[in-house]
């Protein structure tokens, strides 16, 4: 195989608090990931040029060994001991400085597709291990889908999908965050809250939307909150125009409103589209 073509989804978080900070200068997480059909797409080329190479129309993304795509492929190459360098091609979707992680979504698809295009016989778990030295994100891209992050995030338990989708909107404003800012914001912060993992598993399985709108949290929007009080203005607006609630993903700036289906979801959107304050807004939903 000499070409791969692979979807890079983003993902929300629908809960997350951070639980302190690690010996090692991390923090403990608890979160509930979950992607969506919001994505990238990478192409990835066996070349003839003696190093790896990405390219991309979006120029504001890093470029070279401050990529996470290169330094997913050099960490594929290192692992498996190839010798062949590929070209990257990048086209984004997902907004920069967003809580999104589409960084790590793109570095977790160049592992996979890596793997898929050396034959390497990689299992998930392994690509896993891989990806968690790239990011702590990359890991939960291996396979998406729904999950609970423990840790940095990178000890995934898996839950099982919705039956039915569920109907999300996503506003950003020009302002991007920076995860390792906001860090530094929450500064020694230790949440308690917890997730009940079997009552979580059956309420998805039923489907019980108001339980899952109960649940969302998010333990930095205090403090990204303070910083940046246009995000409380756009929260808001997304529940005044009818989201049944509505959260920050990560660390920001997207604020992601909950919708009961596709068509208030889509009425929702097309009434923030007029407004100026944002730079980004979409219909998604969950997969």
């Amino acid at each position: 195989m000499n070409r791969i073509v692979l979807t890079s989804p983003a993902k929300i978080n629908l809960f997350l608090d951070i639980k302190g900070k690690r010996p090692d200068g991390y923090h403990n997480v608890l979160t509930w990931l979950h992607t969506i059909d919001l994505a990238d797409e990478i192409i990835i080329e066996k070349s003839k040029n003696e190093y790896c190479v990405l390219r991309s129309h979006d120029t504001t993304i890093p470029f070279g060994k401050r990529n996470l795509c290169i330094q997913a492929y050099e960490a594929m190459k290192a692992a498996a001991e190839l010798e062949q360098p590929v070209e990257i091609s990048l086209e984004k979707e997902i907004p920069l400085g967003s809580g999104l992680a589409g960084g790590s979504s793109n570095a977790a698809s160049v592992i996979v597709g890596t793997n898929r295009m050396f034959d390497l016989g990689m299992s998930d778990d392994r690509m896993r291990e891989i990806g968690a030295k790239v990011g702590t994100d990359v890991p939960f891209f291996i396979a998406g889908g729904s999950a609970i992050g423990r840790g940095r995030g990178a000890e995934l338990s898996q839950l099982p999908p919705f039956s039915e989708p569920l109907w999300l909107v996503l506003a950003k404003p020009e302002t991007a965050v920076s995860t390792g800012e906001a860090y530094k914001w929450i500064k020694d912060y230790k949440g308690d809250k917890e997730i009940d993992e079997k009552e979580l598993a059956s309420k998805i399985e039923q489907g019980d939307f108001g339980y899952i709108c109960a649940l969302l949290y998010n333990s930095f929007e205090d403090v990204v909150f303070a910083k940046y009080p246009q995000l409380v203005e756009i929260r808001r607006r997304l529940l005044d125009e009818g989201c049944a609630a509505a959260r920050m993903t990560g660390s920001g700036s997207t604020i992601f409103g909950l919708c009961e289906n596709e068509k208030t979801a889509r009425a929702v959107a097309d009434e923030l589209a007029q407004w100026d304050q944002l730079s980004f807004i979409r219909t998604c939903c969950t997969v």
